[in-house]
């Protein structure tokens, strides 16, 4: 039988196969669909079941909160009108929290026109029910004439709901179209969902308001329910509260529920309500949807999602609510699998073991004609010439082929009854023989290498592989195959690519080794080169903590540390900047708890020291374990700045570690030099030496900046010109110390009674300058009065005595009261000051308000008197 023929045989068993396999697939699959189909149909059933009894006891809730509704209107019904006190008692009474969960707040709104708003207003004012005083800051907002309004008036509980109090419900145009609707038919209307405005969480809210009529009036028509309109009683909800209240948590669990609001709901032309929307094509809103902690805004609704789901209608207040249901995955509600599992599972494997038997008988007679092929093809392997071809029994060899005698130096029928242990080399061949029969009397097969013993040469070694003999299709009892290689060639090839492959690895890795250490300096040193240029354009400490920051974890991988300076007493060195998380991580310590700032150098210096530890160190860590660490000093023109610190990894103290970090240390150094240079420089430069405070410069740059501030957006900048009287007598009568002694005392008292804003500098000789942000005319005669007041007071000690009896002249202007641009405040308080000295000294004069001609106050100063 040719190849063609047997392929011909193989297909048409296959397709025989093929085809009673799909039969009964066929049948498997229509049987699981009707099985699912039932649980499914069942699983609806029970899940729109409960689905009705939910969405009755939402209506039975709402129901109940309406009743309250109802009860307002039944009290106003009877007494007209009631105060403060009374709703507030009867609120009290209805006890809302226990007896009615879910409501936000119980309001009470009054329908007011606008010749009657004013009268409306000053009623509730004076209403002193609840407190004495009654309600002198009540309003109606928002601002702005309408129609008419609709005012809450009263509203329970009142905490948490002020907002509200005065609010014109019906500014909003959505609640507008609900009050005339509720006012026209005395029905109780819900409003659409709205962002209540005492709730700040954003979640969604809707009202239900009952109108309130007159006492005595007629309310049969729309006409006379709109004439006897006195207002609405109304509940306030959250929908997240209101619908939780009615599902527990273990309803959560087993299923979604959206709340969908369709707008108003079609009257009937008897005047009844349906459960069809009255604008089948306005878009539904979503009010609450299980799955949200808390709604936003409104949102567009999507579909109902596909599964075990139920939609049910309910009427609130005139408006119709749609309330979908959808199963969970993993509820109860989810529908069990395990039927129609079962049914495909065993009709998918009926249907394999029919064609599987079909198949069988098929080959069974092809198979017995292939056996005589197999037994030749099994002799010319055991002649095979290549391999050497073993049989035993155990331990005890039954025969061997030619190859396997040439591989024992023996011939091959010398092989038959000799022991296993006869052909091994060593003991330990032996012990593998013996593990390679257990394995095969496991029926397992076995690999291993083995040392042949020759008589008459060394021993050979094979690779050989053994397996239990089969018989007629049946195990042996004992027998085995051994097929044996010699290997000898291949380990003389294989042991001389072994050492050319060691010899290429090592050099490998020694290039490895090399190129990574070059690059690895070379991203160091650009690394390092792109800090530098940071840090010499750092204008503060704090950018150079966030440089090295930065920095430090690229350049030290691996490894912690921080960079502490000394502060400006140099008593204690504080943290800049740390990065990784360093062990001793303290925030400051003394410069004595360093070696390295003691020494001023780094610090361990040898492996010596290394026994030693900072104080700073030890005190951080305690009995956790001291980390391997090192300590560099900051230093630059021979003085000492901070410190260095770092935590290396185990691997990464190395020497060139400690050269980078040395580099660093000393750019991180100039850096804080040339800040502190610049600092000092800078303060040098702006402020007055004598007396601390700023000087011309300083007080001109402030004043040029607050002009840009102040400049078209309408607010005030004061200035205040301060000038000592007779101060040129106190320098010709007790000397310059004398006069100096004073000007530091001026400076401290200015400083110490000045507001928190306020800037003050010496502007030059004994005159002082006073820059007032934010400060109208009133406010800056104020504060000036108050200086002047502690400058009288203030008694000097210098070395030749006390001076007592100091006064001082003020001038104050005020932009845009006193002058129409900033830039002429100066000039204007100068001349105010030569008023002052003008008329006696020891007082403080405003510019005038008024402006000349040319649309300027009069700025001309009247002349000096020392």
């Amino acid at each position: 039988m040719g190849p063609l023929d047997r392929k011909l045989l193989n297909w048409r068993a296959g397709a025989v196969a093929a085809a009673i396999f799909a039969a009964g697939l066929a049948a498997t699959w229509a049987a699981g669909a009707l099985a699912r189909h039932i649980i499914f149909s069942n699983t609806q059933s029970r899940f729109s079941a409960d689905t009705a009894e939910m969405a009755a006891a939402v209506g039975e809730r709402v129901r109940a909160h309406a009743e309250v509704l109802v009860s307002m209107q039944g009290l106003y019904a009877s007494v007209g009108r009631i105060d403060r006190a009374q709703f507030q008692r009867y609120v009290d009474v209805l006890d809302l929290v226990r007896r009615y969960p879910g409501f936000e707040a119980l309001q009470v709104l009054r329908h007011v026109t606008p010749d009657g708003l004013d009268a409306f207003v000053a009623e509730v004012r004076a209403d002193t029910s609840v407190d004495p005083r009654g309600q002198p800051n009540f309003t109606v907002h928002p601002a702005g004439p309408r129609p008419v309004y609709n005012v809450i008036q009263f509203v329970e509980p009142m905490r948490g709901n002020e907002r509200v109090l005065g609010f014109d419900v019906g500014s909003n145009p959505a609640q507008l179209d609900s009050l005339v609707r509720g006012g026209d038919t005395g029905r109780i209307v819900a409003t659409p969902p709205v962002k209540l405005i005492q709730d700040e969480s954003g979640g969604l809210g809707f009202i239900l308001r009952a109108p309130l009529y007159k006492a005595g009036e007629l309310t049969a028509t729309v006409e006379q329910r709109r004439a006897a309109l006195l207002g609405f009683a109304a509940a306030v909800y959250r929908a997240n509260d209101l619908m939780r209240g009615v599902l527990d948590a273990r309803t959560l669990q087993q299923m979604n529920v959206r709340v969908l609001d369709r707008g108003y709901a079609r009257v009937s032309a008897e005047g009844g309500v349906t459960a069809v929307p009255a604008d089948p094509a306005a878009a539904a809103v979503l009010l609450f949807d299980s799955r949200e902690p808390n709604l936003q805004v409104v949102t567009p609704v999507a579909e109902v999602p596909i599964g075990i789901a139920a939609e049910r209608s309910l009427v609130v207040g005139d408006r119709l609510w749609l309330l979908h249901f959808a199963a969970r995955a993993g509820s109860s509600y989810e529908a069990d699998q395990t039927i129609p599992a079962v049914v495909l599972a065993s009709g998918s494997v009926i249907s394999l073991l029919l064609a599987g038997m079909a198949l069988s008988l098929m080959r069974a007679g092809r198979l017995s004609r292939s056996l005589g092929t197999l037994d030749a093809e099994q002799r010319a392997l055991v002649e095979n010439p290549l391999a050497g071809i073993l049989f035993t029994h155990g331990r005890a060899v039954l025969r061997g082929n030619h190859r396997m005698g040439e591989l024992c130096g023996r011939p091959p029928e010398a092989l038959a009854g000799l022991d296993l242990a006869d052909l091994a080399a060593r003991p330990e061949d032996v012990a593998a023989f013996e593990a390679a029969l257990a394995a095969i009397a496991a029926g397992g097969t076995a690999a291993l290498e083995l040392h042949l013993d020759c008589p008459d040469r060394p021993p050979v070694v094979v690779d050989a592989f053994g397996r239990p003999l089969f018989l007629q299709g049946r195990r042996g009892d004992g027998n085995v195959l051994w097929v044996m290689q010699d290997k000898t060639d291949a380990l003389a090839v294989e042991a001389e690519r072994r050492s050319h492959e060691r010899a290429l690895r090592e050099a490998n890795a020694d290039l490895t080794r090399l190129v990574d250490a070059a690059e690895a300096r070379t991203r160091e040193i650009t690394l390092l080169a792109e800090l530098s240029s940071l840090l010499q354009s750092c204008q503060s400490t704090d950018e150079v903590f966030a440089s090295v920051q930065a920095y430090a974890s690229r350049l030290f991988p691996g490894e912690a540390g921080a960079l502490y300076v000394l502060n400006r007493k140099r008593a204690q060195v504080v943290r800049g900047g740390r990065w990784g998380a360093p062990k001793a991580d303290v925030a400051s310590f003394t410069p004595d708890a360093c070696w390295a700032l003691r020494r001023g150098q780094a610090f361990p210096v040898s492996e010596a020291s290394r026994g030693l530890v900072c104080d700073h160190v030890a005190g951080a860590v305690g009995d956790a374990g001291v980390p391997d660490h090192v300590c560099q000093p900051l230093i630059a023109r021979n003085r000492l700045l901070g410190l260095f610190y770092r935590e290396p990894a185990a691997e990464g103290a190395s020497a060139s570690a400690l050269q980078l970090s040395t580099m660093l240390a000393e750019q991180v150094s100039l850096a804080l030099a040339n800040i502190d240079l610049r600092e000092q420089l800078r303060g040098q430069a702006l402020r007055d030496p004598l007396t601390g405070l700023g000087n011309r410069r300083f007080v001109e740059d402030a004043l040029a900046l607050q002009i840009a501030g102040v400049t078209g957006d309408g607010r005030s900048l004061s200035v205040a010109l301060i000038d000592l009287d007779h101060f040129k007598q106190v320098n010709d009568t007790h000397s310059h110390e004398a006069g100096d002694a004073v000007l530091r005392a001026i400076g401290d008292v200015l400083r110490a009674n000045i507001r928190k804003g306020d800037i003050i500098a010496r502007y030059g000789g004994e005159e002082f300058l006073l820059l007032l942000p934010n400060t109208a005319p009133d406010g800056a005669l104020a504060v000036a009065n108050h200086l002047l007041q502690a400058i009288r007071s203030l008694r000097v000690l210098w070395s030749g005595g006390v001076l007592e009896g100091i006064t001082a002249s003020i001038g104050v202007a005020t932009f845009p009261d006193h002058v129409s641009r900033p830039d002429d405040l100066i000039v204007s308080a100068d001349a105010a000051l030569y008023r002052a000295k003008a008329l006696g000294r020891d007082q403080v004069v405003g510019s005038p308000a008024a402006p000349d001609a040319a649309g300027r106050p009069d700025l001309s100063p009247l002349h000096s008197a020392e």
